[in-house]
């Protein structure tokens, strides 16, 4: 049964603040974006924000976790609809993030600041770099086990370093937009295939 009164209605405000959150930091990128311009965008005050997320950082990193839900679920159904694993859709989200520079600016700069386990996306970033980690050595130990990789393949290793590949082409890319992040990281899995 579909929950009624302000409960639904508080629910329904913070998914909205969070979409226009989104939209905004999309649009402006991270260090562009103020609590008061997406409050203006809502037409509220910055306070009203703060009756639903305690600070600036609950926002973004509610930001987060609803665009890494979103690119996950797109992901899967990429993944879904085909026999591709997660590592032949994975370099057409990053594509796809190319087109949102203000969102891999706040991924970037929160998964560095999330190294402080103090930090309220500490957490988060953990549990993301797990489930990450383990798609990838999922499909990598499934490859190895068909020849794709070689038998001597080490997929938890080699997760972690595609991790880093990643999250590395994407820093570059926010300095240098020429890199071609999609082709650097099917590059990257490209190598670790077994010779033909």
């Amino acid at each position: 049964m579909a929950e009624r009164g302000p409960y639904a209605k508080g629910v329904a405000r913070r998914e909205q603040i969070i979409d226009t959150a989104l939209r905004v930091l999309a649009d402006r990128g991270y260090r562009k974006t103020s609590l008061r311009a997406i409050a203006r965008e809502l037409g509220l005050q910055p306070a009203h924000i703060l009756h639903y997320f305690s600070s600036r950082e609950r926002l973004l990193e509610a930001v987060i976790e609803a665009w890494d839900r979103s690119t996950g679920e797109a992901a899967a159904a990429r993944a879904g609809t085909t026999d591709r694993g997660f590592l032949a859709v994975w370099p057409e989200g990053v594509r796809h993030n190319a087109g949102v520079p203000g969102l891999v600016h706040l991924y970037t700069a929160f998964a560095a600041e999330a190294a402080d386990d103090s930090h309220p996306s500490h957490a988060f970033f953990l549990r993301r770099f797990a489930r990450v980690r383990g798609l990838i050595t999922e499909d990598l130990e499934r490859g190895r086990a068909t020849g794709v990789y070689p038998p001597d393949l080490d997929p938890g290793r080699a997760a972690v370093r595609l991790i880093a590949l990643s999250d590395g082409l994407q820093l570059q890319w926010l300095i240098d937009p020429r890199i071609d992040m999609a082709a650097e990281l099917e590059h990257g899995i490209a190598t670790l295939r077994s010779p033909r």
